[in-house]
């Protein structure tokens, strides 16, 4: 009876909510190290997908989308916390919707902007910055991802060295996360070391609706390096190690208490600069 419930308030919202239409949706698998303040994983793997009409795009991760849009009503949002009560009780928790990724990103190449949509320390935030024209060096390497003949790119992006690989077979010049600009569309990308990896898993071409993001009004306007500082200073906090549960991870065979260091593993960002205290 829930979940009827729930479709009903999901497709209400999702009515009142729609904007426009993509014409091509590509599905990636996102491996990556998650240090939160709960908890620090050496390699989770997130399901995110694109959404593109060649002018604007959302990449985003369904399941997370999901919740929000039942949690972006007064009544999906209190139904939503009596379902949860409710599989607590009768000891049934694997009933509820888990989100699956944090973060939302929007790209606007008529606007020339990308807006960032994430989480930190329980608050929601956004901020944009520019669509700047990325410096790529476009190999002779070759290879077929899901069937298309792709070639190898690498650039230097936000602090990492990033290597790709685009398929000139759609003609889309965008990618998973921010990485677009290349004369096809972003089916890889792995960054120097391997701990941030996109790649696709499906790709079709439709009329998908495409959604605005929910409940925008209620994230917090942030710039993108007091974002990142202030992920990090939850995780270099030492209150954060005042736990009686030990989270110790192993990451390359070597094993960290309660986080993985910056020195280690730092976001998929590095760039941030980190203030003094």
């Amino acid at each position: 009876m829930y979940r009827l419930f729930f479709s009903f308030i999901v497709s209400l919202v999702m009515i009142a909510s729609f904007a426009q239409t993509a014409d091509i949706e590509v599905s990636y698998l996102y491996r990556h190290p998650e240090q939160t303040m709960r908890r620090a994983e050496a390699d989770i793997c997130n399901q995110y997908i694109l959404l593109s009409n060649g002018n604007d795009s959302k990449f985003y991760s369904p399941k997370t989308e999901y919740i929000d849009s039942i949690e972006s009503t007064p009544e999906g949002f209190e139904s939503f916390n009596t379902f949860k009560r409710v599989c607590y009780e009768k000891r049934q928790s694997e009933l509820i919707p888990r989100v699956d990724g944090s973060f939302y990103i929007v790209k606007s190449f008529g606007r020339k902007n990308i807006r960032t949509y994430d989480v930190a320390s329980g608050t929601r935030f956004k901020w944009d910055e520019p669509l700047i024209e990325i410096n790529w060096e476009v190999t002779d390497s070759i290879k077929n991802i899901l069937g298309y003949e792709c070639f190898m790119a690498h650039t230097d992006f936000h602090g990492r060295k990033w290597t790709v690989w685009f398929t000139p077979e759609i003609p889309v010049n965008d990618g998973p996360w921010k990485l677009h600009g290349l004369p096809g569309l972003i089916l890889e990308a792995v960054c120097e070391g391997g701990q941030y990896h996109f790649v696709a898993d499906g790709v079709q071409y439709a009329k998908t609706p495409y959604y605005k993001i929910y409940s925008e009004d209620n994230w917090e306007i942030i710039s993108g390096s007091d974002f990142w500082n202030l992920r990090r200073s939850c995780l270099d906090n030492p209150s954060r190690n005042m736990t009686s549960s030990a989270n110790i991870i192993v990451y390359n065979g070597i094993s960290y208490k309660k986080y993985l260091p910056k020195e280690i593993v730092d976001y998929i960002e590095t760039d941030y600069i980190v203030h003094d205290s």
